[in-house]
């Protein structure tokens, strides 16, 4: 059986577990899956497939913008100018200061929304570029590209909710660390698909 869509999941979840009075559950273990490999704290998932880009616009009477839907975490941030793009810093919530007067924002912080070092002086276009959560599986949707590229992680994802639910800690544990094995292998094959087999090098200082 080709694990490929909502109704195969389901199907494997239950033979693997041997476990039939668990099928009414399993969109229960399948929407804790999709949060744990989003916001874990060992390895989220952070994969091409979830790489997406947003416009908006600044308001001129405060210093906040939306999050677009979805958002998981943030990749760029560029103001839109006349003739080319300029990049906002990031930087931590609490090490963001906070300018009285108004201007082109140079500094930017994520917390439940987007927040810039200043009110913006005018209504600049914002190109923000950030991965975004995948619509979920259901009956509605039945397969998305995570249980297409790598289904292993949505197979012990709901195993160690499953096993967490029939309170079985050791079996828990052992598909958890099969699925954050399986997140990190989706994570090191997307950025070699970006980067290619070269290792990546950070410059430091003055080039000539």
């Amino acid at each position: 059986m080709a694990l490929n869509n909502y109704s195969n999941l389901k199907t494997a979840v239950v033979e693997w577990s041997k476990r039939s009075d668990a099928l009414s559950l399993i969109d229960d273990f399948i929407d804790l899956a999709e949060s744990e490999m989003y916001a874990n704290s060992v390895e989220p998932l952070l994969i091409r497939e979830m790489e997406a880009r947003a416009t908006s616009s600044t308001s001129t009477s405060d210093r906040y913008l939306a999050l677009p839907t979805g958002f998981q975490s943030m990749r760029r941030l560029k103001l839109n100018l006349s003739g080319y793009d300029c990049d906002i810093k990031s930087v931590a919530p609490d090490q963001l200061r906070i300018y009285g007067d108004s201007g082109q924002p140079r500094f930017f912080a994520v917390t439940s929304q987007i927040e810039f070092d200043r009110v913006p002086d005018s209504a600049y276009t914002v190109d923000i570029q950030y991965y975004k959560s995948l619509d979920g599986l259901s009956s509605s949707n039945t397969t998305n590209d995570i249980l297409t590229n790598y289904p292993q992680i949505y197979l012990h994802g709901c195993l160690w909710a499953l096993r967490t639910w029939s309170l079985e800690e050791e079996k828990a544990e052992y598909h958890y660390g099969k699925f954050i094995a399986a997140i990190r292998g989706a994570n090191k094959k997307s950025n070699k698909g970006r980067y290619g087999s070269a290792p990546f090098m950070r410059i430091e200082g003055a080039t000539p």
